[in-house]
C-alpha cells in the first residue's frame, strides 16, 4: 500500500485529503510497511526496511533527514468569486518527525488585488500503531504574513490527527482537526474527512472522500466530496492533483490543485 503521508499533509494545508506509492528512502520497501523510515541509500534491508544486522556493524549514524520540495498551483470558484494561487512548500522529515513550511501566493481574483497568503507552519509524529494502522497527529499554526485582503491578521493554531488503515492495496481514513482562531469576529471551526483510497497501479493512487467543515462565521457546516490522485513519475519526482466540490448550497463550489513534488 503506497503512503499516505505525502497526500495527508497536503491535506493540512487545505480542506481536502489524499495518498501513492512511495519509496521514500530508496530501500525497496513501500513507505507502509517501512518501519524504519529514511534508511541511507545502499544499505541493505529486510522485508520491513530495517538495516540488516551485518550493516550495522560500525555505523554511528543510521538516519538521515529527507526533504521534499512541492511547487504547484490552484484554482477556486465560488458563486461571487473566482480566485487563482500558486504555492510553494518545503518539508522536512526526520525518523518519525514530520515539518513544514508553506506558502501561498494569489495571482488573481475577481474581488481582490494579487498578494500573499499567510504563511503556515506544521510539526507532526507519525507512526505505525500496529501493523496496519497508521497515525499521524500534529499542530499547524498559520502566521498573519498575508496581504491585507487575504489574512485576518490573527494566528491561527490548529492539532489534526490522521488515522490510516491500509490492507492490501486499499486504506480508508480519517482525519480531524480544530482551528483556534483567536478572534472575536469568527468562530473556532472544527472539520473532518472520512474516505478511501487504492494503488491503481505501483506508480498511481487514487482516493475519494467525504469532507464536512464547520464555518466560522455562521452556525452551519459545510460539506464536500473530494477526489485525490498522486502519480509518481520516478523515484524523486512526482505529481499530485486534488478536486473538491461542494454540496450544499454555501460550500465553495469548485476547489482544484496541481503540484510537482521533489525527494531530495
Amino acid at each position: 500500500m503506497g503512503k499516505r503521508i505525502r497526500f495527508l499533509l497536503g491535506v493540512l494545508l487545505s480542506v481536502a485529503s489524499s495518498f501513492a506509492f512511495e519509496d521514500s528512502d530508496l530501500d525497496g520497501v513501500e513507505d507502509s510497511k517501512d518501519r524504519c523510515p529514511n534508511t541511507p541509500i545502499l544499505v541493505l534491508v529486510d522485508k520491513y526496511g530495517c538495516p540488516l544486522k551485518e550493516e550495522l556493524k560500525g555505523k554511528t549514524r543510521l538516519y538521515r533527514g529527507r526533504f521534499y520540495l512541492r511547487i504547484g498551483g490552484g484554482f477556486v470558484k465560488d458563486e461571487s468569486e473566482e480566485r487563482s494561487y500558486t504555492s510553494l512548500s518545503l518539508a522536512y522529515s526526520y525518523k518519525l518527525l514530520y515539518t513544514s513550511l508553506s506558502l501561498r501566493y494569489y495571482t488573481s481574483s475577481k474581488l481582490y488585488s494579487s498578494g500573499w497568503g499567510d504563511a503556515s507552519v506544521f510539526a507532526g509524529i507519525s507512526k505505525f500503531i500496529t501493523e496496519k494502522l497508521y497515525t499521524l497527529s500534529g499542530l499547524r499554526v498559520k502566521f498573519p504574513t498575508g496581504s491585507d485582503q487575504y489574512s485576518s491578521g490573527k494566528t491561527y493554531y490548529t492539532p489534526s490527527v490522521v488515522l490510516d488503515y491500509i490492507f492490501g492495496k486499499y486504506d480508508v481514513f480519517t482525519y480531524v482537526s480544530y482551528t483556534f482562531r483567536n478572534d472575536d469576529r469568527l468562530k473556532d471551526t472544527f472539520f473532518i474527512s472520512v474516505g478511501g483510497g487504492a494503488d491503481v497501479t505501483k506508480k498511481f493512487y487514487l482516493s475519494l472522500s467525504y469532507d464536512i467543515s464547520e464555518s466560522a462565521l455562521e452556525d452551519r457546516y459545510d460539506s464536500y466530496v473530494s477526489l485525490f490522485s498522486i502519480y509518481d513519475l520516478s523515484k524523486r519526482f512526482y505529481i499530485s492533483f486534488n478536486y473538491s466540490k461542494g454540496i450544499n448550497d454555501e460550500a465553495t463550489d469548485h476547489s482544484v490543485s496541481a503540484r510537482l513534488g521533489i525527494r531530495f
